[in-house]
């Protein structure tokens, strides 16, 4: 009897012994709900602080500084919560590219987002470093400020109102040999401004290359550019759109600013004639095929300058190709060109583009919650935008 007591009192025991740890869970969960509650209460407006303090300007506050990036920041309204959206120009792997202006200024720019990863940040830093340097090239898109918030990191750079080369095409089916000579002129000056900085574009096409709205070339979507790059340090990796890959690209080897000679080649052939030189299907595998054993088909009409122009500029051999191997200024297809007026702006566009009738959708910024993923020292505002958006507030 006495057994069976202990083992009834000991079970007892144990059920109590329960109960109380079931009461601390209960208590803990309580508590936890509570702080979490509370945390989100304070995380909305340190959030909205963090917008606000989207550090648009040329030195943003370092982390661990006293400074106050509300206060201290010289241009308090130019964040990118502010700006309106009106109507997406694009869309791709790395997120869109939309229409915005500042509320109240007759200044229109193309934001490109990007998700913040936690692997994409070197991605990012390179990025926002090329188009830093871009800025100094009248052949490139200009970058007016770099920002990120929360989730996404912002490209602010100039609107192209003349729409792509792509869409010109499309709309012309081929161009007249001046169109070409003068847009391939302006490629070559952008290309080299590139190269003379050991920075590679990876992705020339028709598609990233688009017409200010006096008619002039920018070459734009430097996201999967790569900076530090000579013939003694080169890249590699299969990046940027299959037809336009050159084959040392295709084959997976190093390779340096040879492949945007080679995808100049197909740019220009599809300019003059409305076709590339190499299968330009859907078929993947055909393209790598076509492009790595087949020699390019040039069409016999074009005239001989632009098929000897083409020709060498689609050479297998990467230290064969014009651009590496001699003076692509120097062709004889780029005789009536003056590269001096070229470079300075001088020279007459042949065409000068409609103007582009705007949707205003007026899209709203997607929500942005908990901090992910902050990439140091992003932020960046250029600092002849910044004057002439404080002229614009005067």
């Amino acid at each position: 009897m006495a057994s069976t007591g202990h083992r009834e009192s000991e079970k007892k025991r144990k059920r109590e012994e329960e109960m109380r740890k079931r009461e601390e869970k209960k208590r803990k969960r309580e508590k936890v709900k509570r702080k979490r509650e509370e945390d989100s209460e304070s995380g909305l407006k340190i959030k909205r602080r963090g917008e606000i303090a989207g550090l648009l300007e040329d030195d943003g506050p370092r982390p661990g500084s006293s400074q106050d990036p509300v206060t201290s920041s010289p241009y308090p309204d130019f964040y990118v919560y502010r700006l309106t959206i009106h109507q997406v120009l694009g869309r791709g792997g790395f997120g869109k590219v939309v229409l915005a202006s500042f509320p109240g200024r007759n200044t229109f720019m193309a934001v490109k987002v990007v998700l913040k990863t936690p692997d994409n940040t070197a991605m990012l830093m390179r990025e926002r470093r090329i188009l830093q340097k871009a800025r100094e090239c009248p052949f490139l898109c200009h970058l007016y400020a770099a920002h990120q918030s929360q989730h996404g990191a912002y490209f602010i750079t100039e609107y192209l109102s003349g729409g792509s080369l792509q869409a010109l095409i499309r709309m012309c089916s081929s161009l007249n040999i001046d169109n070409v000579r003068f847009y391939t002129a302006e490629i070559v000056c952008g290309l080299q401004f590139l190269h003379g900085h050991n920075i590679v574009h990876r992705d020339l096409k028709p598609g990233n290359i688009m017409l200010d709205r006096s008619g002039h070339i920018r070459i734009i979507d430097l996201g999967l550019a790569r900076d530090g790059v000579t013939s003694s340090n080169k890249t590699r990796g299969v990046v940027g759109t299959t037809c336009f890959m050159a084959p040392e690209v295709l084959l997976d080897e190093e390779y340096d600013a040879a492949v945007d000679w080679w995808s100049l080649g197909i740019v220009v052939s599809i300019m003059s004639s409305g076709y590339s030189p190499f299968y330009y299907g859907p078929i993947r595998s055909e393209a790598v095929e076509s492009i790595i054993t087949e020699m390019p088909e040039i069409p016999p009409w074009l005239a001989s300058d632009l098929k000897h122009l083409i020709k060498n500029l689609l050479r297998k051999n990467p230290e064969m190709r014009l651009g590496v191997s001699g003076n692509i200024r120097h062709h004889p297809f780029f005789d009536s060109i003056g590269w001096e007026d070229l470079e300075a702006g001088r020279a007459q566009p042949p065409f000068t583009p409609f103007r582009a009738v705007l949707k205003n959708k007026h899209l709203q910024w997607p929500g942005d919650e908990t901090p992910t993923n902050p990439v140091a020292e992003f932020s960046y505002m250029s600092p002849s935008w910044a004057r002439m958006m404080e002229r614009s507030r005067l």
